[in-house]
C-alpha cells in the first residue's frame, strides 16, 4: 500500500518546514494528499459556574489559536505549492494535546510526520513526548524528519534488524519507500550479551531470510554487521553506507524498561542526523 494520505505535525520548531516539504514530495511520488494539523493543546470550555472572567478568558485563547491555526494553514499552503500545485491538501485544527491528536488523526493516515522530540519542550520521563505517544498509539508508522533535511525516496535505505515483530512491521509498513530506493542495506548489531559468536550467526540467519524475503520483492539488499551498542553502532553503520533514511521497529521491549535499562528507540528518536521511519 502507498502513503496516499500523509499527517503532518505543524507545531512552530526548526523541522516543521522540512517536514511539511517531505510529506508534499511523498504525496507527489505517491499521488497522494497532505493533512496538516494543529493541535491547540486548550479545550475551550470553561467550567460551569466560573463566572464572566472565565468566558472572557475563553473568548481571548479562542482568538489566539484561530490566529495561530491561521499561520500554520498558511505555511502548509505554501510550503506544499513550492513543491507542486497539484497537491491536495487539508488542514485540521484539534482542541487537545499534540500526541494525543496526532495519534487519533493519524489512525486515518498511512504515514505520521510528528515534530521531532529534540524541537519539543522537555516532559518528565515517564510521559512520552508527542513521537513516542504516537508511535505507540496510532498503529501507524511515523516518519521523524530532524532539523533541515529531506530524505529523498530514491536515496539509500538502511533498515535496523534484529529479528522482532516490531522491525518486522516497520519493513513492511516501509516497503513503498524500499521499493523506489536506490541501495539497501540490512543493519545488524551484536551485542555480545549470549555468546558472540553464537548471536551472530543467529542475526546473520534472521537477515539472511529477510534479504531473501526482500528479493522475492524485486528489492536487493546487502548485509552489514557491527558489535557493540546499538544505540551507537546503527547511526555509525548507517553512515558508513550514507542512507539518508533509516527504518526501525520501534519499542520492542516496554517503554518503562527502556527507561530504566535504556534502549534503542529513544536513542533513535533523539539523534539528529538522520531521518527515521519507524512502526511499533
Amino acid at each position: 500500500m502507498d502513503f496516499r494520505t500523509i499527517l503532518v505535525d505543524l507545531s512552530e520548531d526548526a523541522a516543521r518546514s522540512a517536514r511539511i516539504e517531505t510529506a508534499a514530495r511523498l504525496a507527489t511520488r505517491f499521488g497522494g494528499s497532505v493533512v496538516g494539523l494543529t493541535a491547540t493543546g486548550t479545550h475551550l470550555e470553561p467550567f460551569r459556574g466560573a463566572g464572566k472572567e472565565a468566558g472572557q478568558y475563553a473568548v481571548l485563547a479562542a482568538s489566539h489559536l484561530h490566529k495561530l491555526a491561521a499561520g500554520h494553514k498558511e505555511a502548509l499552503d505554501t510550503l506544499t505549492r513550492q513543491v507542486s500545485p497539484a497537491i491536495p491538501t487539508r488542514h485540521i485544527v484539534v482542541d487537545a494535546e499534540s500526541g494525543w491528536a496526532l495519534a487519533d488523526a493519524g489512525r486515518y493516515a498511512d504515514l505520521i510526520l510528528p515534530a521531532p522530540p529534540s524541537a519539543q519542550a522537555d516532559v518528565p520521563p515517564l510521559l512520552a513526548g508527542v513521537a513516542e505517544y504516537a508511535l505507540l498509539n496510532a498503529g501507524r508508522p511515523i516518519l521523524l524528519v530532524p532539523g533541515a533535511t529531506v530524505p529523498r525516496t530514491g536515496g539509500h535505505v538502511a533498515i535496523a534488524w534484529n529479528g522482532g515483530r516490531e522491525a518486522v512491521r516497520a519493513v513492511a509498513d516501509a516497503m513503498p519507500w524500499l521499493a523506489h530506493a536506490s541501495a539497501v542495506s540490512v543493519l545488524v548489531v551484536c551485542e555480545g550479551r549470549h555468546g558472540a559468536v553464537v548471536e551472530q550467526a543467529a542475526y546473520r540467519d534472521s537477515a539472511d531470510r529477510l534479504t531473501a524475503w526482500l528479493v522475492s520483492h524485486g528489492i536487493h539488499a546487502n548485509l552489514l554487521v557491527g558489535e557493540g551498542d546499538p544505540d551507537h553502532v546503527l547511526p555509525q553503520l548507517a553512515g558508513k553506507v550514507q542512507a539518508n533514511l533509516l527504518v526501525a521497529g520501534g519499542y520492542g521491549r516496554s517503554r518503562l524498561r527502556e527507561l530504566v535499562l535504556g534502549g534503542t528507540t529513544r536513542a533513535l528518536l533523539r539523534q539528529t542526523g538522520l531521518p527515521v521511519f519507524m512502526s511499533h
